[in-house]
């Protein structure tokens, strides 16, 4: 399973990129985790209509418009080092 570091950096990256998309600063992260066959699989989070899904195995976060569109679908370091320049 993934360590609690690495999922509050998801939680931090994922929150920057929907406050980028327009959610409120102060809105509510909410998240849930993803179970598959019975085995821990990734996460899945919501604020302000947009949703992200981190998908554990293949390090892969995509990002979810308020429209279900795809926004942003990329390896996590990619992501850690678009958000970081």
């Amino acid at each position: 399973m993934a360590s609690r570091v690495q999922a509050e950096t998801i939680r931090r990256q994922v929150r920057q990129i929907f406050q980028q998309n327009g959610a409120p600063s102060d809105a509510e992260l909410c998240e849930s985790l993803l179970i598959r066959d019975g085995y821990f699989c990734g996460r899945r989070f919501e604020m302000d209509g947009l949703c992200a899904i981190w998908f554990v195995e293949e390090d892969e976060l995509k990002i979810y418009g308020r429209d279900g569109k795809v926004l942003v679908a990329n390896d996590v370091e990619t992501i850690r080092r678009r958000l970081a320049a």
